[in-house]
């Protein structure tokens, strides 16, 4: 049964009794978590360089492209840990205010909202593609051969069927979006919400967000700006929703349909893939290296998208938006609001 929309307070939505600005907190904030994935990262590299007696094996999976998923992996329940104290320390509100809850209308409407979404991402990745199909080749031209020597081969440390690998990786593309989900659109997000609009808490925290990518490989200035326009999309999904599952569903998919299933870099990174696919071109309109975040083309579709879910939360200003309605108690329950590098990350 569909949840009604409550009728929220005054924007902007403020937290009751928080603890120094909102700036301040987000800083420190970003802080520990930088600490926390570099941590992990060393740890990692730490077990390798031990496991490997000094070398780096090359058939263990703490040594293949696939082993920056588990970064994310490893750094949930600290990452989790230290948002839960921020939140109930210095922010003063529950950790489910910021997101961590299903979309109203509980799981049914999350479901839907899972299909949508993904057919959404993958729609727009389709459309990157024909873009890049109907420029002149000179400028970019799409290569395909046949299936990928990675489902041939495998990975060594994997022992089973290869094509299970795929829903594997879909996972842990997912728990990685959900990370960062939380971390910029949950704490971020909402922290700066407490003194600024939603249209100038977006544009901040998706600035932030292209930061966190600044170690990336082949990271061009392209690239900053898509990552950018997909922080206003997902910041618009929360700001819609009141909830992460769609903007952690849309990210994950995304990174997903790009690096297993499109079999082109994302954010920088090659991982297993199913087809041998390459781009070829003007690296500013294919996105060369980084895959299609780094494409003028991508910007193209990602502008207007941008542009046109913010209108829409513009005109619904002084109407129900759904994330600035309530402050949701971590069971679920809803309760009353008190008014009004080192480390490299994947998009």
């Amino acid at each position: 049964m569909q949840v009604p929309n409550p009728t929220p307070p005054a924007e902007p939505l403020r937290a009751a009794r928080a603890q120094f600005h909102p700036l301040l907190r987000v800083g420190l904030y970003l802080l520990i978590f930088w600490l926390i994935q570099a941590g992990v990262a060393a740890g990692v590299a730490g077990i390798s360089f031990l496991l490997g007696g000094g070398q780096l094996g090359p058939d263990s999976f703490l040594a293949s492209r696939e082993a920056i998923l588990a970064v994310f992996v490893l750094a949930v329940l600290p990452v989790v840990g230290v948002t839960r104290i921020f939140v109930r320390l210095l922010d003063r509100r529950r950790l489910a205010s910021l997101g961590v809850r299903w979309p109203a209308g509980g799981w049914r409407a999350a479901v839907r909202e899972l299909v949508t979404i993904s057919l959404g991402s993958g729609a727009l990745l389709a459309g990157w593609l024909l873009l890049l199909v109907a420029l002149p080749a000179r400028h970019a031209a799409l290569h395909l051969g046949g299936l990928s020597g990675d489902l041939a081969t495998g990975r060594p440390w994997w022992p089973l069927p290869r094509i299970l690998l795929f829903p594997v990786l879909l996972a842990l593309f997912l728990i990685q979006a959900g990370i960062e989900e939380l971390v910029v659109r949950g704490y971020v997000y909402h922290a700066l919400r407490e003194r600024w609009r939603a249209g100038a808490a977006a544009l901040v925290s998706s600035l932030l967000f292209s930061l966190l990518h600044a170690a990336n490989p082949e990271l061009n200035a392209v690239a900053l700006v898509n990552i950018v326009l997909a922080g206003l999309i997902l910041a618009a999904l929360v700001e819609r929703s009141g909830s992460l599952w769609g903007a952690t569903a849309a990210h994950g998919v995304w990174n997903f349909a790009v690096a297993c299933l499109a079999s082109l870099p994302v954010s920088g990174f090659s991982l297993f893939h199913l087809l041998n696919a390459s781009v070829t071109g003007d690296p500013q309109l294919t996105g060369g290296g980084f895959g299609p975040e780094g494409s003028l083309a991508l910007t193209a579709l990602a502008l207007p998208l941008a542009a046109g879910l913010w209108w829409r939360i513009a005109q619904n200003r002084g109407r129900p938006l759904k994330d600035a309605a309530l402050s949701v108690a971590e069971d679920g329950a809803p309760a009353r609001s008190s008014g009004g590098g080192a480390v490299r990350f994947l998009q």
